[in-house]
């Protein structure tokens, strides 16, 4: 993300939109298409909680991830537990 809050060719309520739900924790799903507007706004595609990809793989992965409300392990402090490896 640009010092100014703007990703160059990303919608603002786009970025805004992106960054808040990954910080909240929430599910993301990215097509291959969609992956340059997650990183451009600073949302790292292979993050905990985030599912990528096309075709219909990612459905159940994303059920699963709703089900849980958050992605916990991105959220989780360093050193405990459940933080990602």
């Amino acid at each position: 993300m640009q010092n100014d809050g703007t990703a160059p060719g990303v919608d603002p309520r786009v970025a805004l939109l992106l960054t808040e739900a990954y910080r909240h924790g929430k599910a993301i799903v990215a097509t291959s298409g969609t992956v340059p507007a997650l990183e451009a706004v600073g949302v790292p595609a292979a993050a905990p909680g985030i599912v990528t990809g096309d075709g219909d793989d990612w459905v159940q992965v994303l059920l699963q991830l709703l089900a849980g409300h958050r992605g916990w392990q991105r959220m989780a402090a360093p050193g405990s537990p459940i933080a990602p490896s």
